[in-house]
């Protein structure tokens, strides 16, 4: 068999294997769909792939969530044979405190008729959790300073109620004279009267008991009147909680910043007859917006560097990388095939609304100080490689780049990028900053202050 059909074979053969791979890997599906819109005041931090739920059973998936005016509308893809009625509910639901989000459907009436495919739905508006939390708060507060403060006239809660009660004993003091003077002539009207002040007698002395535990320091009621501790301990406690609540908050935050790609990328060398290939693994973490860490192995599994003479790669190197990203440009900065460098990638058509990540162009330079011999050839300057890539889909890209473009042993290489994104670890690595940040607000030295 000659080099060609053998290099077209082993393509052909990494492009199935690549396939089977995503196809396993990746959350695909065959299976017919339609499409329904629905719009939300507030998606409540729904996400795209989120599930879409019908009495608690799994029926499709969030296919996009986009701004529409001043809405947010999704893009919802139903398996087909799914009804979904006219007066059917669409909620924004959450597997717990934490946990993440999905649209929940709850179904309505075959009489409503169905929701055709394309048609667009309003939504049932949810109040997140932080803004419950906040409006208690509020409410809490406020019992407190009605507690504690004072009417119109200056007086407070205890004094107010002294004041009730000396009027009702002046009320009572004149139905008796008056009882008195209209006696001979009100015998029924007296009966009356006894059974009026009867019950205002037992009004009165309920008011008593009031006012004396008012006045007492004993019971709850007489301890938040009367105790300054107790005040300012109840006022340090809606402070933690708030505190507590801005936490989680935060916390949250960062668990639907977290984003970890899996990279793949398969180099095949080709010049000078040279038929020899180099596999990249590793994986991107991306804690928030504009901020990465990456750690892979370049040229793994390759157990010997000799395989021709035209082979310079090193194997099994490590790289390390801490990256920042603006706009078009990424810059990152580390460990790169197991020496110090640099690497920046520039995407030129940025703005523009058809080619958006659609092309970059990469360099990177490394192992500043080299000087050795490999395959009989003295290297003595930086390894500088430049390449560029085109996006396939969201999964596959290709390409080509040169290694060593300083020297007069560059290798040219055919490139193959595939990045799969897993949100599950991405779940856990949230969950593990969710716990550094309740252990850091325990921590006996994490008072507040400096």
């Amino acid at each position: 068999m000659s080099l060609e059909a053998r290099v077209g074979a082993f393509v052909l053969l990494g492009l199935a294997f690549l396939g089977l791979a995503i196809l396993l890997l990746g959350n695909y599906t065959f299976g017919q769909r339609y499409i329904v819109y629905v719009t939300f005041k507030d998606a409540a931090n729904l996400a795209k792939q989120a599930p879409v739920k019908l009495s608690g059973v799994q029926v499709g998936n969030v296919q996009e969530l986009a701004l529409s005016g001043r809405l947010a509308k999704a893009e919802l893809a139903i398996r087909k044979g799914v009804p979904l009625y006219r007066d059917a509910a669409f909620t924004v639901g959450s597997t717990g405190i934490i946990g993440s989000k999905y649209l929940d459907i709850t179904q309505g009436s075959p009489a409503s008729g169905l929701i055709e495919p394309g048609e667009t739905v309003a939504g049932v508006e949810s109040v997140p959790l932080d803004k419950e939390v906040a409006t208690a708060l509020e409410k809490v507060e406020k019992l407190l300073d009605d507690l504690e403060g004072t009417n119109q006239h200056g007086q407070t809660l205890t004094e107010n109620l002294r004041d009730t009660v000396r009027n009702i004993r002046e009320l009572t003091a004149n139905l008796n004279d008056l009882m008195a003077a209209s006696k001979p002539h009100l015998e029924k009207a007296m009966r009356q009267t006894d059974e009026i002040s009867s019950k205002l007698d037992q009004l009165l002395d309920h008011s008593n008991k009031l006012v004396a535990s008012l006045n007492t320091t004993e019971g709850t009621v007489g301890t938040l009147l009367h105790d300054k501790k107790v005040k300012e301990d109840v006022k340090q406690t809606v402070t933690s909680v708030k505190q507590a609540a801005g936490t989680v908050n935060q916390v949250l935050a960062r668990l639907q910043q977290f984003r970890i790609w899996w990279n793949l990328d398969e180099r095949y060398q080709y010049n000078n007859g040279a038929a020899i290939s180099h596999t990249d693994v590793g994986i991107k973490i991306q804690p928030r917006e504009g901020r990465y860490y990456y750690i892979g192995v370049e040229n793994a599994g390759v157990t010997n560097n000799a395989i021709s003479p035209q082979n310079f790669g090193k194997p099994n190197t490590i790289d390390g990388l801490l990256g920042w990203t603006t706009g078009p440009i990424d810059l990152a900065a580390g460990i790169i095939r197991s020496a110090g460098g640099v690497r920046l990638t520039w995407t030129p058509f940025y703005n523009s609304a058809a080619w958006t990540n659609r092309v970059s162009l990469f360099g990177q330079s490394y192992n500043f100080n080299r000087n050795l011999i490999i395959n009989g050839v003295h290297f003595n300057q930086p390894e500088t490689d430049v390449g560029a890539l085109t996006r396939i889909t969201r999964w596959l890209s290709l390409g080509w780049r040169v290694d060593d473009v300083t020297t007069t042993e560059k290798r040219f290489e055919a490139w193959v990028h595939v990045p799969f994104e897993d949100k599950d670890i991405a779940y856990l690595f949230g969950l593990a900053t969710f716990g550094a940040a309740g252990a850091k607000s325990r921590s006996p030295n994490n008072s507040g202050g400096p």
